[in-house]
C-alpha cells in the first residue's frame, strides 16, 4: 500500500530537485509527472510494485541538474541519502535505488526485475507523450535526430504492455516529420 504521506514528501524532493533544472523548465509537471502516470499503470498491468515504481519514477531525473550524462548516478546519490531520512524498509529503498540508477536505454538489454523494466518503459513514454517537449525538438533537432530519439526510446521499452502504448505514439510523431 503506498503512504500517501510519503509520496508527498518525495513530490517535494523531487520537485525541488528538477525545478534547478534549467536545461528542461517542465521537466518536472511533463516529464516526471507522465513517467510517474505510465509507471503507475504498467506496475498494475505487469504485477510490479506500486510504491517501489511510483517513487522511482517521481525520483528518476532529480540528479539532471547536477548534469544530463550522468543524471542517473547523481539521481541515485541524491535519492540514496532521501531515502534515508524515510521509514522506507532497506530492501524497498534498495529497490528503489535499483530502478533509479538502471533507468537509463544503456541498461535496458539487462536481466532487470520488472519494476526496473516499468521505470525504464515509463520513462520512455514520459518523454514520447511529453508534447511540450516533443514541440521543442521539433524546432532544435534535425529530422534524423528525432528519428533517432523514437528508435532509441522504443528499444528501450522492453515490455510489450508498454511498447501496445508507444507504437501508435511513435508513429504519430513520425508523420509529423513527413
Amino acid at each position: 500500500m503506498t503512504d500517501p504521506l510519503l509520496i508527498s514528501q518525495v513530490e517535494q524532493f523531487a520537485k525541488t530537485c528538477c525545478d534547478q533544472y534549467a536545461g528542461d523548465p517542465g521537466l518536472w509537471q511533463n516529464h516526471v509527472q507522465r513517467a510517474r502516470q505510465f509507471a503507475v499503470q504498467l506496475a498494475g498491468i505487469e504485477g510490479a510494485d506500486p510504491q517501489v515504481v511510483e517513487i522511482a519514477a517521481l525520483l528518476h531525473d532529480i540528479g539532471s541538474y547536477k548534469g544530463r550524462e550522468e543524471h542517473h548516478v547523481w539521481s541515485y546519490e541524491l535519492s540514496r541519502e532521501f531515502l534515508k531520512t524515510t521509514d522506507l524498509p532497506e530492501a524497498v529503498q534498495e529497490r528503489i535505488l535499483e530502478c533509479v540508477l538502471k533507468h537509463r536505454t544503456r541498461f535496458s538489454a539487462d536481466n532487470n526485475r520488472i519494476e526496473v523494466k516499468v521505470v525504464q518503459s515509463a520513462d520512455a513514454l514520459g518523454t514520447l507523450f511529453d508534447d511540450e517537449w516533443q514541440e521543442h525538438s521539433r524546432r532544435t533537432m534535425s529530422r534524423d535526430m528525432l528519428l533517432q530519439l523514437y528508435t532509441k526510446a522504443l528499444g528501450k521499452i522492453n515490455l510489450e504492455s508498454a511498447r501496445r502504448i508507444a507504437e501508435p505514439q511513435v508513429a504519430k510523431l513520425q508523420a509529423r516529420l513527413r
